[in-house]
């Protein structure tokens, strides 16, 4: 009688897990993409507001409560985040839970902000299709907002993790990789309001 011996196979040690290495590859890309919205941004508003086809505006109020609910959704991914390394599962679950319904919130808060600007109109797309100034903050709020849409898909992963408890101080990678990208794209996003905030 032949007895087959299950080998396992060893783990891989790598320098940086390529869940990580693949979100550090995405996040790069992305400020690449911001970047070149900010830089057409930059480049077309002063010869625009030299033809008089550039409408300065101001942000909707809701884009300012966004940017708030970000810094509280930083604060509480944090906070889930050194629950997990703590082996505080209830606490992690519970902070996880708090940061996915700011993230919902935020969503709700940009749609807001978008019909705040259709009702002052500033539509998507100008009927003087030379001034494309609320054009430019519809793009960067609907592209960011895609991040944000993402990132709760992310939470939404980690969360039936550990409610399945598998986010602990022994399997953290979902969990830091969670906690990496939903800073980013908080902090995208202040940077974003500021400079439309101050550049308008």
């Amino acid at each position: 009688m032949n007895t087959k011996v299950a080998s396992k196979r060893p783990k891989e040690n790598y320098r940086i897990e390529p869940m990580r290495f693949n979100l550090v590859l995405m996040i790069i890309a992305s400020c690449m993409l911001f970047a070149a919205f900010v830089s057409a941004y930059i480049v077309h508003m002063p010869d625009a507001a030299a033809k008089n086809t550039w409408t300065k505006f101001d942000l909707p109020i809701q884009f300012l409560y966004s940017a708030i609910v970000a810094v509280i959704s930083s604060i509480s991914i944090f906070l889930a985040n050194r629950a997990a390394k703590n082996d505080e599962l209830a606490a992690n679950k519970l902070y996880l839970i708090t940061t996915w319904i700011l993230g919902v919130l935020f969503c709700v808060l940009q749609y807001l902000g978008w019909k705040n600007m259709i009702s002052m109109g500033l539509m998507p797309v100008n009927a003087d299709p030379e001034d494309i100034s609320a054009s430019y903050v519809y793009a960067i709020s609907l592209v960011h907002l895609l991040h944000v849409l993402g990132g709760i898909i992310l939470l939404t992963v980690t969360l039936t993790k550990a409610f399945r408890f598998q986010v602990h101080k022994k399997e953290l990678t979902l969990m830091k990789v969670t906690h990496t990208y939903w800073h980013f794209v908080g902090l995208l996003w202040i940077y974003l309001y500021l400079f439309l905030y101050f550049a308008g």
